[in-house]
């Protein structure tokens, strides 16, 4: 019984993170990014802001290595110093629709679907206040 019960616990937590609602990809024939862009797979660090940090892995990736057009992401951060207690994640598409993709505590790590397009924006937010902490844009570069 002792064993079953954080098992369970597991599972729905599991079963909770899988049902986030994915933000829809870019419209056929949207402009991908063609700018320069760090390495595939290069992690993407917003510059410190005080002492809140936060990164978005790989920030960057080569459109002929993404499924569908989309990669999967790891956003990570740490506000504990900056005295925040929980924050939001939000994620804007090229065509500017912003969804709210987590809420968390001051520190934190998540990993996104297969749904991170090329220009996607990660808002890094003080719960609460929607105070503005950090953002980074996923970028992509062509193939050659």
């Amino acid at each position: 019984m002792k064993i079953k019960l954080p098992l369970i616990a597991l599972l729905l937590v599991t079963v909770v993170g899988c049902s986030q609602e994915a933000p829809p990809p870019p419209a056929a024939g949207a402009p991908a990014a063609q700018a320069a862009a760090p390495a595939p797979g290069a992690k993407q660090v917003q510059p410190p802001i005080g002492d809140a940090t936060f990164s978005i892995t790989p920030g960057s990736f080569r459109l002929c290595d993404a499924e569908n057009g989309a990669i999967t992401s790891t956003a990570k951060w740490d506000v504990t110093a900056t005295n925040v207690a929980e924050v939001a994640l939000y994620v804007t598409n090229a065509k500017g629709e912003r969804k709210l993709w987590l809420n968390g505590g001051a520190s934190g790590e998540s990993t996104t679907g297969n749904w991170v397009f090329p220009d996607s924006k990660f808002e890094l937010v003080e719960r609460g206040s929607e105070k503005a902490i950090a953002e980074l844009t996923v970028k992509a570069m062509p193939c050659e």
